[in-house]
């Protein structure tokens, strides 16, 4: 008997799929949140892979990956009866001195524009009070206007205009009061 050994393809770029949105958007109060497993960080990579910015910067699944483990310790995945709903990463420090920082946050592509994202920076506002920060801030592409958008609808104000660091473009820096 031969045995053949498969192997996975991490630069899969499909993202992963959503079982039901709507069952899913009507839980949407019963998240949990926890840490990410070994069998989410794939999922978490396909799904960073495939959504902005990282998809129009090429980023492949591989890459995120590589990102992901690197935040891990920062990384809440949000699920709805097992089916995920994306993850914030939040980080005690930052660009700004004493304010707990947001990294990211991700919603799975079938729940967008559903509500997700609200669930997800609330589970970011309370890690940060739970890290005893008074602040939050984040920076985000001036360019992404569904972003900046977004955060200015949740109580975040601009404060600064920045460069990042990698890619040397312009970014928001943005923060809010706990």
């Amino acid at each position: 008997m031969t045995s053949k050994q498969v192997e996975t393809n991490a630069t899969t770029t499909t993202p992963p799929p959503v079982p039901d949105a709507n069952a899913i958007l009507a839980d949407l109060k019963q998240a949990k949140f926890a840490a990410p497993s070994d069998e989410d960080m794939q999922t978490l990579a396909t799904l960073r892979s495939t959504s902005d910015p990282w998809k129009s910067r090429g980023e492949t699944t591989t890459e995120s990956l590589e990102a992901l483990t690197k935040l891990r310790p920062f990384i809440h995945v949000g699920k709805v009866n097992g089916a995920m709903l994306g993850y914030v990463t939040i980080e005690r420090d930052g660009p700004v001195p004493g304010a707990a920082y947001l990294r990211n946050i991700v919603v799975s592509t079938g729940l967008r524009h559903k509500g997700v994202g609200g669930v997800l920076l609330d589970k970011g506002l309370s890690v940060a009070r739970d890290m005893n920060r008074k602040t939050l801030a984040l920076r985000v592409d001036p360019a992404n206007s569904t972003a900046v958008s977004f955060y200015r609808k949740n109580g975040f104000t601009t404060v600064a205009t920045v460069v990042s660091k990698k890619s040397g473009k312009l970014r928001l820096l943005m923060s809010r009061e706990l």
